[in-house]
């Protein structure tokens, strides 16, 4: 929506006629002082229904009429038009274009139109509400309205909150409710006051009006009743006489027809008796056969339920020994698959021996070669060579046995070296090894120790986990009981407190007792009254427990004249100084204990101060209490009428007679009820108490409980966490260890393997070949001259020879190592046929275990085949037993059935007999007595009433009384009659004048309270609704404030507060401002430009959160700074967009910001003109007027 339009005509210094149209955005309207600027503002407030002269500058409403100039003459009248755009629907129920027209004339008659359309005030105001344009909306904001923002109270600070919500209207309705309350209280105080006087004499007009009703009602009705009776009896008389005739004849017949029926029935009890001791011959015998043949059964069931749990121990054996068997053969089928392994590689190692044998044989004899070649040569050289050969042979012999020497004691010493090393290695490793089987073993216990504990301490914390919730919820429960009890007394006691429940007479004086002397108080509050009585007391009492009682007779006349002072109502007074108590004789109080139902006398039954001893024995010394209105009736002839007396149901019996009972609302409760109802609550509240104080320690005992488990726990969940990585770790060692020692062993075995059988004593041989060399030496010397020659041949035999020396030295060697590799195999072999040779003995053992068993479950699976057909053929047994022993049972119950059948026609029939024997002599008398008394009944109706029997009986209804009730009745009402007394016989009428005007002031009455509470119901809704909507705009409002703040400021920080946070409806609000560089304090502690913008924001963020189609800033700025000034124009030109604004000022950041400028002046003195102006021109005014 927006507004289109201003026309103004005759308002204030608008004389003529002036149209200013507005459009989107930000207008400005300048001009200097006094030339009418503000009145464009008072306008659109007058013509939206402002009522407040003072608040448009004036004294009275008139004063808005142009009052003219030295130049013109006044106007008759003022006229303000509006036009507004609302193609939006703002406005709803609305055109597209809204006109609203305010006329005012000096005879003081007003115009409100809308659409040209004559309307009230009250319409245009509701138009505009919760619109965002009402009195206190932000829409009109004038340099005194941001002053008041930050001038005013917390309190007043919320009604533009309000105007934001939404909640004028829900105001206005409470508002109205309010009166209507008042209004209805009034109303009914004045009926009440009636309806009082009014009670005071329906009790004594209803008990005459009864008592005539009565009189005249139980003369007649005792009369025609009596005849009736009379009529009733001699019919009933002689026809009882002929009958009881009848019946003496039958009664003879009778007696002779008993007799024989007894006789047989004594003969048929004697055959069943015989009958029945047979059967329960049959039924004994069967009995102990199915006993005996039953335990047999449970022995055979108990025998095959062993066999059963034996075949299936079994069944698992022979699972876990196949698997054994299937694990041995897998043995035996890798041992074989080994052994065909080994055994091909020994078939490969022997030849490859037996071919190195070969060639060093082949080598060998090869060595005799030169020999043959010189026994070839010439017997000289042949000579020479031979013995240069055998020099040769000799030294080659000595230098192998040396290098064989050398190289065996090396190989040797190295190997031993090796082992001893080994050795040395393992006796470590062992003595580690040994070290850490007894770390693991302390490693492990201490481990399995510590799950232990943690199991149990678990356990512990499980417990008192459980433990503690369940008596959390039960606190929980019992502390929801209390809270309900406990704010059930406060609402019960503030009510006692204010004497809710009290006539409005009674609440005036109990109310102002501390100023009323001697008044102690009302009889409800005065009495403590057993539960199980309350009613009766209630319903006893009634009216008189709102008695009040006096120390004497001046507190209750000066109590009267303060009720009649105030014209509060009536209320009953008891002054202790002259009430007397009334207590029933002991006689009779004695009687009445003997008496069913009696509970006691009602004074006995509360409790009470002993002061107030005469009060309540005059209440209730006289009232009896019964249990019930049947022995009411029975207490009240006993007393002769003379007392009251109450049922513990409220039903009520009167003296004379009269009763009163039946159901009764319970839409609100007694004071007497009430005041019970707090003395019990008050009990239950403080026992309640301890209970909860005594749960609370047990809360904090059983957290302390857990709290101690659960660190309990996680230590030892630590320790044990602990235990387990030093268990892995010493597991871990271990098993480096034994898989260290199992690689010495290895590597032992192949060093033992590869060392040689033996050494070979080389001293002698030595010793010999040295002496050997020395002899060819010297034949060598001999012959040297000889072998000069043949020392080519020789040469080249020589070298031949060392080939083939060197190739014998290889072929060994290999011949060593093949060796080496097949007593490795002959071993590797040993062992896996000694596993081969195990695990087939494994093997057969199994089996023989296994066969074992299959043989021993054939024979159990013989026997239980046959303890089977035994079983089936026990129970076949025992079924028909039972059967037989359900039939035996059945036919000796059907016997003994018709034996007391037998037995109860017997007695019935003797005692029939008896009976009717007795009733033949009671016959004969009965006749007699019957014939006296017919002629006594005909006597009185002929003689007291003057009728004879024939007529008398023609008047008795269809259908008949019944004469029991009849007699009843007649007694009562000649009883009635005596106790009567004196009768008025206006009475009725009277009475019944009283109580249509009573009955009808009742009806008001409870119509006035019906609509009390409907309108305490609409107050609650309207009150809730503007909490809802205040919260939620203030919430919103202080979010954006908050986020304003520092912008408007350049910094800073600033905050809204509600002053009572707990009363949304009265709550103020509180403005704390931080700006730059000072301390978070409220406004009223900042500067006045501080003050001023901090209000300012405030207003920016109002219409952030709740937007209005206009506003109209009239000069807010004005205490500003320049650069202030240039944000307030910035943030007027951001919200533009969504708000129109229209400006009054003299600032030139603002004018800057405007879209649109209007010039206001007064060319002709006393008359505002609307001009064009350029922002040049209102900056350069502006400059000129500001001091410099």
């Amino acid at each position: 929506m927006q507004l289109k339009a201003l026309t103004l005509n005759g308002f204030k210094s608008f004389a003529d006629k002036t149209t200013i149209e507005f459009d989107h955005g930000l207008t400005g309207i300048v001009g200097p002082n006094g030339s009418g600027k503000s009145n464009i503002t008072e306008a659109i407030r007058w013509a939206l229904g402002e009522q407040s002269a003072k608040s448009l500058r004036g004294e009275r409403m008139g004063d808005v009429i142009f009052a003219g100039t030295a130049q013109r003459p006044p106007l008759n009248r003022a006229e303000v038009t509006l036009t507004f755009n609302n193609a939006d629907g703002y406005l709803k129920d609305q055109p597209e274009e809204v006109s609203v027209t305010r006329r005012l004339f000096r005879s003081g008659e007003s115009d409100f139109l809308i659409n040209k359309r004559s309307v009230r005030l009250r319409d245009v105001v509701e138009m505009f509400m919760d619109s965002g344009l009402g009195r206190e909306s932000f829409a009109f904001i004038s340099q005194g309205r941001v002053e008041a923002i930050f001038n005013s109270k917390p309190e007043d600070r919320r009604g533009i909150f309000e105007e934001a919500a939404g909640v004028l209207k829900y105001k206005t309705q409470k508002t109205k409710a309010q009166a209507q309350l008042q209004e209805t209280s009034d109303n009914l105080a004045r009926v009440f006051d009636i309806v009082h006087e009014l009670s005071g004499r329906m009790d004594p007009l209803a008990e005459q009006a009864s008592i005539a009703q009565d009189y005249e009602q139980q003369t007649k009705e005792y009369r025609t009743l009596h005849q009736q009776l009379l009529a009733l009896e001699v019919r009933d008389m002689g026809q009882q006489q002929e009958q009881t005739q009848n019946q003496a004849a039958a009664t003879k017949q009778k007696i002779t027809e008993l007799n024989d029926l007894i006789a047989k029935l004594e003969a048929e009890s004697d055959e069943l008796t015989a009958e029945e001791v047979a059967t329960e011959d049959k039924l004994n015998h069967a009995n102990d056969d199915l006993l005996a043949k039953s335990t047999q059964l449970e022995s055979l069931t108990g025998a095959e339920n062993v066999s059963t749990t034996k075949t299936q121990n079994a069944n698992t054996t022979l699972a876990d020994l196949n698997e054994q068997v299937e694990r041995a053969q897998a043995e035996v089928s890798e041992a074989k698959a080994q052994l065909v392994t080994l055994t091909g590689k020994r078939k490969g190692l022997d030849g490859r021996i037996k071919e190195l044998q070969a060639k060093l044989r082949a080598l060998g004899d090869a060595a005799e070669t030169p020999e043959t070649i010189n026994a070839q040569l010439d017997q000289l050289q042949g000579q020479y060579i031979n013995t240069l050969q055998a020099q040769a042979d000799n030294r080659n012999e000595l230098a192998g046995l040396e290098k064989e020497q050398q190289l065996s004691s090396s190989q040797l010493q190295a190997t031993q070296d090796r082992l001893a090393e080994l050795d040395a290695q393992k006796t470590d490793l062992t003595g580690r090894q040994n070290a850490l089987n007894g770390q693991l073993t302390a490693a492990q216990e201490q481990y399995d120790a510590l799950q232990e504990q943690y199991s149990q301490q678990n356990g512990q914390v499980a417990a008192a986990s459980k433990e503690l919730q369940q008596a959390t919820a039960t606190y929980n429960d019992h502390h929801s009981q209390y809270v309900r009890a406990e704010e059930r007394h406060k609402t019960l006691a503030e009510m006692a407190t204010d004497y809710a429940g009290f006539y409005g007479g009674v609440r005036t004086v109990l109310k102002a007792k501390a100023q009323l002397h001697g008044v102690i108080g009302a009889v409800a509050e005065l009495m403590t009254v057993p539960g199980q009585y309350q009613e009766a007391l209630d319903q006893a009492l009634g009216g008189s427990l709102q008695s009040i009682v006096t120390t004497d007779e001046n507190a209750a006349k000066a109590a009267i004249a303060y009720l009649k002072q105030r014209r509060a109502g009536r209320a009953n007074f008891l002054p202790q100084s002259v009430i007397r108590p009334r207590n029933l004789p002991s006689s009779i109080v004695q009687t009445l204990n003997g008496e069913r139902g009696f509970i006691g006398i009602a004074v006995d039954l509360v409790s009470f101060k002993p002061e107030l001893q005469n009060i309540m024995s005059n209440l209730l010394g006289s009232l009896i209490v019964v249990d019930n209105l049947d022995n009411a009736v029975g207490v009240a002839r006993v007393t002769g009428h003379r007392y009251r007396i109450v049922t513990l149901d409220g039903d009520i019996m009167n003296a004379g007679g009269s009763m009163s009972g039946g159901s009764r609302q319970q839409s609100k409760a007694s004071p007497l009820a009430r005041a019970q109802e707090v003395q019990r609550l008050a009990a239950q509240v403080t026992k309640m108490r301890e209970q909860l104080a005594l749960e609370e320690q047990n809360l904090d005992e059983l957290n302390v409980v857990l709290s101690t488990a659960q660190s309990k726990l996680s230590e030892l969940v630590q320790k044990r966490d602990q235990a387990h990585t030093a268990l892995q770790n010493v597991q871990g060692d271990a098993r480096l260890l034994t898989d260290q020692l199992q690689q010495l062993a290895r590597q032992r075995a192949n060093l033992e393997l590869s060392m040689p059988a033996g050494t070979v004593d080389l001293a002698d041989k030595q010793a010999s070949l040295q002496t050997k060399a020395e002899e060819l030496a010297t034949k060598l010397a001999n012959l040297q001259s000889q072998t000069d020659n043949l020392k080519a041949q020789l040469a080249d035999v020589k070298s031949a020879t060392d080939s083939r020396q060197q190739q014998r030295a290889q072929v060994q060697a290999d011949l060593a190592v093949a060796k080496n590799d097949q007593q490795t195999a002959i071993s590797q072999q040993q062992q896996w046929q000694a596993t081969e040779t195990r695990a087939a003995a494994e093997i057969t053992k199994l089996t023989d275990r296994i066969a074992a068993i299959h043989k021993a479950a054939e024979l159990t699976a013989s026997d239980r085949a046959g303890r089977k057909e035994l079983i089936v053929q026990l129970r076949r047994e025992i079924k028909d037993l039972k059967q037989a022993q359900t039939t035996l049972t059945e036919a000796k119950a059907g016997m003994r059935t018709r034996l007391s059948r037998i037995s109860a026609q017997t007695s019935t029939a003797y005692s029939e007999r008896q009976t009717a024997m007795s009733e033949s002599e009671t016959q004969a008398v009965t006749l007699s007595r019957l014939k006296q008394n017919l002629g006594n009944r005909l006597d009185t109706l002929r003689d007291d009433y003057e009728t004879t029997y024939e007529a008398a009986l023609t008047q008795v209804p269809k259908p008949e009384p019944d004469q029991p009730q009849l007699r009843s009745r007649l007694k009562l009402l000649k009883r009635g009659i005596d106790e009567l007394g004196p009768v008025n016989p206006h009475a009725v009428a009277e009475y019944q004048e009283v109580k249509e005007r009573y009955d009808f002031l009742t009806k008001q009455q409870d119509d006035l309270n019906s609509a009390k509470d409907q309108l305490l119901g609409t107050m609650a809704e309207l009150d809730d609704e503007v909490r809802t909507r205040f919260k939620e705009v203030f919430d919103a409002t202080s979010k954006a404030f908050t986020e304003i703040f520092p912008q408007m400021f350049g910094g800073g920080h600033a905050e809204l507060r509600l002053t009572n946070p707990d009363d949304l409806l009265t709550t103020g609000i509180e403005i704390i401002a931080s700006p730059p560089g000072k301390k978070l304090v409220r406004l009223s502690l900042l500067s006045g430009g501080e003050r001023a913008l901090t209000a300012i924001t405030l207003l920016f963020a109002i219409l952030r959160v709740r937007p209005v189609p206009f506003s109209i800033l009239d000069e807010v700025e004005a205490s500003l700074d320049e650069a202030n000034v240039d944000r307030f124009g910035a943030f007027l030109q951001h919200y533009s967009s969504s708000t129109q604004f229209i400006v009054i000022t003299h600032r030139r950041g603002t004018m800057v910001a405007a879209d649109v400028l209007y010039g206001v002046t007064m060319q002709e003195s006393g008359v505002s003109r609307m001009v064009a102006v350029s922002l040049d021109e209102a900056v350069t005014e502006k400059a000129a007027s500001t001091p410099k």
